[in-house]
């Protein structure tokens, strides 16, 4: 005896609602309400509907070799305190961008920075994001961690990069700093380097839940580092000529007495400060960095910054097309595995 399978009009019938009504409800849309959006899925699972997958994979198919129907504005927002430093790029950053924008491109959608300025309250930025037509909201790394003030979340579909933002409690997908930094440790050992130290950030540990430097003081561990060097931890601070000279008597008191024969930085300054100290790299010290888009050495992480944009693109595509909104409430983190790029900053001892 053949069994007839549950339909959406069925469901429908059953409610005495169109089966319009009964599929928007299913796929979570906002249209419907939520109190009718739980009555049809109880009256879906009570009568056994579930999806017919040959239809499924039919419309799956239409869909993928169809034009690309704009869907709509996702803001990249930015939140600065100085609007000057919007002028200094960082390439990890442009990367981001890149594969975020191919990405919404490719998914129907239209990537835009829109800048929250100075002055401008949360709730006002809030405003001119939905007269926009802003339904999903991209957070790039920032320096300072914004303070979103009375800014209203539960409006729009957000993922962030980066633990440098720590609100609002989005999704989040950024590179996995903890293993990256023991892959290029066990690296920097296969090469034939036996006194590896790290000069990292103060802020910058911070900023990233000190995964950097806990995966270094794992690593020194697990490839049995002896001696195991202490890390040298910086803080540029304002950046004036004052602090630089501090930074340079730290690091040039610290490689005297641990004499270090290749380093792992955080720091931008790191290449400078060792030139102006009279070290050659790497003839005198090899170095490598633990971002190579930014660091001006050749050696070293490279983070796969386009890769973290294009995933984090189509996270936030995934949670539009379930309307799903606001701050979670099991977050998830998506870890991007680094990759070791080779360099004349960190050559290999064993060739």
């Amino acid at each position: 005896m053949e069994i007839k399978r549950v339909t959406l009009r069925d469901v429908a019938e059953k409610l005495k609602v169109s089966h319009t009504t009964v599929a928007m409800a299913l796929r979570n849309h906002h249209t419907i309400s939520l109190k009718r959006r739980v009555e049809v899925r109880q009256m879906a699972e009570k009568m056994g509907y579930c999806p017919d997958p040959f239809l499924s994979a039919l419309a799956a198919y239409r869909k993928r070799i169809g034009p690309s129907k704009f869907k709509g504005l996702v803001a990249w927002a930015r939140h600065w305190r100085q609007p000057s430093r919007l002028q200094r790029k960082l390439k990890y950053e442009a990367d981001l961008w890149r594969g975020a924008s191919l990405a919404a491109g490719n998914l129907g959608f239209r990537l835009e920075e829109i800048l929250w300025e100075e002055g401008c309250s949360g709730k006002r930025f809030e405003q001119i994001l939905l007269a926009r037509g802003v339904r999903g909201v991209l957070i790039p790394p920032h320096d300072l961690d914004p303070n979103w003030t009375d800014f209203d979340w539960s409006k729009f579909s957000i993922v962030r990069f980066s633990l440098s933002v720590s609100r609002p409690d989005s999704n989040l997908v950024t590179v996995d700093h903890f293993r990256a930094m023991i892959m290029a440790v066990g690296k920097i050992k296969e090469y034939g380097y036996q006194r590896i130290g790290l000069v990292i950030g103060e802020k910058y540990n911070r900023r990233l839940e000190g995964t950097t430097l806990g995966g270094f003081l794992s690593a020194q561990e697990l490839f049995k580092l002896r001696p195991a060097l202490p890390p040298l931890k910086t803080d540029y601070g304002t950046r004036s000529a004052e602090n630089w000279q501090q930074q340079k008597a730290a690091l040039h008191k610290w490689l005297k007495r641990h004499t270090p024969d290749a380093i792992l930085t955080t720091d931008t300054e790191t290449p400078d400060l060792l030139q102006e100290l009279g070290y050659d790299v790497p003839r005198d010290i090899a170095v490598a960095g633990t971002n190579i888009d930014d660091i001006r050495v050749e050696a070293g992480i490279d983070q796969h910054s386009q890769a973290i944009g294009r995933i984090a693109m189509e996270t936030l595509a995934k949670q539009l097309n379930l309307n799903e909104c606001g701050e979670p409430a099991d977050p998830a983190r998506i870890l991007i595995e680094g990759r070791w790029q080779d360099g004349r900053s960190l050559p290999s001892k064993r060739l």
